[in-house]
């Protein structure tokens, strides 16, 4: 036992000493790694496109390294402890009666920290202008001689009800506002702060003059502010527009009067709680606050105004989240197993906040998003105040609700709740509530988000397992049993009623996460080491050197979640030193417990948070990084441990903790703090939006409101063409991504997934053909598009492509708008009539990706992994010819002109669709800089010039093998060829050995 002790550190700052060398020499240790392994090539098992692939990047180094760096932190960190123990560390004395020790003196210094880190990262200076109110408010309070436990609480009492205080004359302006609208609101910008300072001052000469009539006041403040802050609500109505300097009104009466309800509702039941409280005796200002006030502060806080977007002009992401539920309900489809909702059960979240609270169309989804970070946020809170008392509750609000329930923050909104419930003293010393409310709040967040939910549901299986056993051992589920035998039959056959009703949908979201895999990961978003990846221009650079900037901004990027992980490994390890110290209270246990978890938790979604690194965004990465900053962190002072920072190490955290959550609130919501222009600002609308009247023209569910011009001719036009083209009952098929379209139109999903984006692999693409063999859509969406990493559907979701190109469907415009229709169908209809013969350059146009940029040497690369899903084509390709190249005695050809080629020609002329691919093996010769490749092909129905650039696709040339996807051009998969030119690259010199070149067919 002597041995094991002397791995554990004897003192906290022991530990503190021993993990900043681990954390040196585990950098030193990854740059080491990184020079070794960064030389590595990305792995692919089938034909993925996205940006990684695009640029051939190794996205695997980007997990490495972070697994490297934790790996051997771990390592060095138990023999560093060990080595600083044999160090004598003198310890600093801290005198509790001393300036700096006091609660009040913290609550200043911390909140100065955290005052200046957000004026360094975001410019905005006004929490310092606070954080010297607190000091002379400290230094006031101090000079008088009373007790100090008097002295923190008239501390308290000034700094919450000023908070209280400050918000209430906000809502007075914004309710004045809400009825008298204007676009100019430069006064209110400065009423609430000076009203609020002449209140301070009034408290201070109170409490120096009147001392008797503090408590008084401080009544009065909280009371008539919580009564007043109800009326925020109407907030979420406000619907005011501005078009220049014009104001418009348009408000849902049905949504004012939910508000106006329920505004009314808090109003009375605050009323009703004064006067029942109003006579008790009150300790402390805590206990004036009130849980209806609790809901108006998150809507301050959380509330952002409203962006016009023309309905927000993102059709796919905007269609993912609104588009389930609508199917659901409309076409009686069953999530995840009729449509796939990659946004879980969130996306119908969404959508029932919209339906039943606004207006349940697109004319409402802004207020939409800006009320249901609100809900959960709300929900979260009340949560808080009755778990742990409204103090925390409301320093929750202040300090970590702008930063957790952000609108770019919502796949992780159930992980706080998640963690709270499962931790709290009376859930966890109940093992049998604890199973039951693992089981089904996991259920819940996986469905929710597979994402964070999976993996925080693995986190806790070690103590579900732990829980299970002890319910078992101790045999608590007998004695539920025989004491509540009918609620206890009850119960098991509601519950496994209701996992049966889920269970199609559960089997259908295992399926999804196993069909999507790693696969969109390898292929999304920019790996860490890309040119690509830098510093946003609104990030402060402080330091002259780019790449000191850059690893500031990474600090804080993805410094948040593996540095927290490291605390965590720390404080358990601190923690097992008190347990085998025969320190055996629950507390500590709980610590080790609670430790495990987060480390198990941020080790596991590391993977999807480097899977979502984007260039100059703190949106997917960063979402975890203020998880770990706002919650993790705090945790295990606020809800675990009962420190009375009484040493160095306590307040060297309290410092550190400070500075990373004034540097983080400034990437969370960034109108959190602007709390006036975000309540009264009105809607900006351009002017070249009209307000519109969408069930007046057909399209009920765009609803009413202002939408541009273009946008509303566009969805008219995509109703026209529905409506000439399709049957009743009849649906379309999308190519396009703008999944938006099927809830403006009121279409059903033929093919499972909804947008060729998210078919990134075989098994998607193949269940989404399955679908369309049983149903044959007469029309096809193919453009205008978007597109995002993955480039065209014809690469992207090249056999979804192939599918309907090989079927009967020829092209059809209108207007702007561009479609596949049947043959049958366009006979039936004599739309024939408006269609052109450029049918084939405008499917080129929409289909062909002339740049591939190093596609080909990735997926070349991995051929001998994929080559299971190929099938060579017998037909030799023999070289006919050549241009401005000399030849070899070797077989290697050299550059020698501005126009450099081979020709190459098949024994026979090869259909496309039968020889879909082209694989070349060649080597460059000698030290050459990287050049580009272009390859030309002859079609039989070419009447032009025999080869063009139109017909050729440009492609990044280095050793190995080439793969290149001809089929992705219209014209080579529906003609036949004989004939392909491989032109060299325009630089001189080049020196090229091209091994094999062959025709192969994807089968699989």
């Amino acid at each position: 036992m002597s041995n094991l002790k002397s791995f554990l550190p004897k003192s906290s700052m022991h530990l503190l000493i021993a993990s900043v060398l681990a954390v040196i020499l585990s950098l030193a240790s990854t740059v080491a790694f990184l020079k070794i392994y960064a030389n590595g090539k990305q792995v692919y098992h089938d034909i993925i496109a996205g940006n990684i692939v695009w640029s051939d990047q190794f996205k695997s180094l980007d997990y490495s390294i972070v697994y490297c760096f934790i790996l051997c932190f771990c390592l060095f960190l138990i023999p560093l402890i060990y080595f600083v123990n044999k160090k004598s560390i003198a310890k600093i004395p801290m005198n509790p009666s001393g300036i700096f020790l006091s609660k009040n003196a913290l609550i200043c210094f911390f909140f100065l920290f955290y005052a200046v880190s957000f004026y360094f990262f975001s410019g905005n200076s006004s929490f310092i202008y606070v954080s010297m109110l607190l000091f002379i408010t400290y230094f006031v309070i101090e000079c008088k001689k009373v007790d100090s436990t008097y002295k923190e609480q008239a501390f308290v009492s000034f700094i919450v009800s000023l908070t209280f205080s400050y918000f209430a004359i906000i809502t007075l302006l914004f309710v004045y506002s809400f009825f008298n609208p204007n676009p100019s609101y430069k006064l209110a910008q400065i009423l609430p702060e000076v009203l609020t300072l002449l209140i301070w001052m009034l408290q201070l000469a109170i409490y120096f003059y009147a001392e008797r009539l503090l408590s008084s006041l401080t009544k009065i403040l909280m009371y008539f502010s919580q009564l007043i802050l109800p009326f925020i609500t109407l907030a979420l109505v406000f619907g005011v527009y501005q078009t220049g300097s014009k104001i418009e009104l348009h408000r849902s009466n049905y949504t004012l009067a939910v508000m106006a309800s329920i505004a009314v509702i808090l109003f009375i039941y605050t009323f009703l709680l004064i006067l029942k409280h109003r006579r008790n005796e009150v300790r402390n200002v805590w206990d004036y606050i009130f849980w209806p006030s609790l809901i108006p502060l998150t809507i301050i806080m959380l509330y952002s105004t409203p962006v016009y977007g023309g309905f927000v002009s993102d059709d796919f992401h905007l269609g993912e989240i609104f588009m389930p539920l609508q199917q659901m309900l409309n076409y009686g489809m069953k999530l995840n197993v009729d449509v796939m909702s990659i946004q879980g059960i969130m996306g119908p979240m969404y959508s029932l906040v919209n339906d039943y609270i606004f207006n349940g169309n697109l004319s409402s989804i802004n207020y939409t998003f800006v009320a249901f970070p609100i809900i959960i946020g709300t929900m979260v809170v009340l949560l808080i105040k009755k778990l742990y008392g409204s103090k925390w509750a409301f320093l929750f609000i202040i300090f970590s609700l702008p930063i957790l329930f952000e609108s770019g923050m919502n796949r992780t909104y159930l992980i706080v709740p998640y963690v709270l419930i499962l931790f709290h003293k009376d859930t966890l010393s109940n093992p049998v509530k604890w199973v039951i409310f693992y089981f089904w709040m996991s259920l819940i967040h996986c469905l929710y988000n597979p994402s964070m939910g999976a993996a925080l549901t693995l986190a806790f299986l070690p103590l579900f397992g732990l829980m299970l056993y002890r319910s078992i051992k101790l045999k608590l589920w007998s004695k539920v049993f025989f004491k509540h035998k009918l609620l206890f039959c009850s119960l098991v056959v509601i519950q496994l009623f209701i996992l049966a009703m889920l269970f199609p949908t559960l089997w259908g979201t295992v399926q999804f996460i196993l069909d999507n895999g790693s696969a969109n990961t390898l292929a999304y978003g920019i790996s860490l080491f890309s040119e690509a990846q830098t510093s946003p221009d609104w990030f402060p650079k402080p330091f002259p050197y780019d790449k000191l900037n850059r690893l500031l901004w990474e600090s804080i990027r993805i410094g948040g979640w593996v540095f927290t992980l490291l605390l965590f490994v720390g404080v358990t390890i601190f923690n097992v030193k008190k347990v085998i110290s025969f320190n055996k209270e629950k507390q500590t246990y709980l610590m080790i417990l609670y430790c495990t978890v987060s480390i198990v938790f941020l080790i596991l979604i590391t993977g999807y948070s480097l899977g979502r690194l984007d260039s100059g965004s703190m949106h997917r990465s960063g979402s975890v990084t203020f998880i770990c900053f706002a919650f993790l962190i705090p945790a295990r002072y606020v809800f675990f441990l009962k420190n009375k920072f009484n040493s160095v190490a306590y307040h060297i955290y309290l410092i550190v903790f400070a500075i990373l959550l004034g540097s983080v609130a400034t990437f969370g919501q960034q109108q959190a703090f602007r709390i006036t222009e975000k309540l009264m600002q009105p809607m900006l609308i351009p002017d070249n939006a009209i307000f519109v009247n969408g069930a007046k023209q057909g399209l009920p569910d765009v609803g009413e409101g202002f939408i541009g011009k273009d946008r509303w001719k566009e969805m008219l036009d995509f109703k026209t063409v529905l409506t000439k083209m399709l049957k009743e009952g009849e649906t379309y098929a999308d190519l396009t991504n703008r999944t938006l379209f099927y809830e403006i139109t009121n279409k059903r999903v033929p093919t499972f997934y909804s947008a060729d984006y998210l078919a990134v692999n075989e098994e998607i693409q193949e269940k989404m053909i399955k679908n369309l063999d049983k149903e044959k859509p007469p029309l096809v969406f193919i453009g205008p598009a978007i597109r995002h990493d993955g480039g065209p559907a014809s690469i992207r979701a090249y056999r979804l492509y192939k599918w309907f190109l090989e079927r009967d469907y020829v092209y059809y415009q209108y207007n702007s708008l561009q479609f596949l229709v049947s043959k049958q169908r366009l006979l039936e209809t004599k739309a024939s009539e408006d269609t052109t013969d450029a049918d084939e350059n405008e499917l080129r146009i929409i289909f062909h990706q002339k740049d591939l940029k190093s596609l080909p040497v990735a997926w070349g690369r991995n051929f001998k992994e994929m080559k299971d899903r190929f099938q060579s084509v017998p037909d030799n390709m023999s070289l006919s010819g050549s241009n401005e190249v000399v030849k070899e005695a070797d077989g290697s050809i050299i550059a020698n002109g501005n126009d450099p080629y081979v020709n190459f020609k098949l024994d026979h002329s090869v259909k496309g669709e039968n020889a879909d691919f082209l694989l070349i093996d060649l080597n460059t010769i000698g030290s050459q800089e990287p050049f580009q490749g272009q390859l030309f092909w002859n079609s039989s129905n070419r009447k032009s010039e025999k080869y063009d650039e139109d017909h050729s696709f440009l492609f990044n040339v280095v050793s190995g093998q080439l793969l290149i996807p001809l089929g992705s051009d219209p014209d080579w998969l529906r003609n036949t060829h004989s004939e392909l030119r491989f032109d060299i690259g325009d630089k001189a010199n080049v020196k090229v050995k091209i091994n094999s070149i062959q025709l192969v067919k994807l089968v699989k």
